[in-house]
């Protein structure tokens, strides 16, 4: 399932029952540079609470959910951050 956003196309992703976006998919609907969302993350990181404004899995894990190649490449080791609808808000007012 797809939504449309500030005119861009985004697939729905959900995690424990929460919807959930990708730094990616913020990149995209701000119409801001790849990394943007990403970087404005680390740089507050201390003011977000995993679990609850976001959550931090293996690639592996989500694929499944998501049906489709993630933004690393699908690194099934690696680390993916998914961000809740609180932690999107907060990271968009940084």
């Amino acid at each position: 399932m797809n939504e449309i956003i500030n005119n861009v196309i985004i697939s729905v992703k959900e995690y424990n029952g929460q919807r959930v976006v990708t730094f990616k998919d913020i990149d995209k609907v701000h119409n801001r540079l790849e990394g943007t969302a990403r970087k404005r993350f680390n740089d507050n990181r201390k003011r977000f609470i995993e679990g609850e404004d976001y959550f931090k899995v293996k690639c592996s894990e989500v694929r499944p959910f998501f049906g489709q190649t993630l933004p690393n490449g699908f690194n099934p080791k690696a680390d993916i951050i998914l961000l809740t609808e609180s932690g999107y808000l907060m990271l968009v007012k940084s």
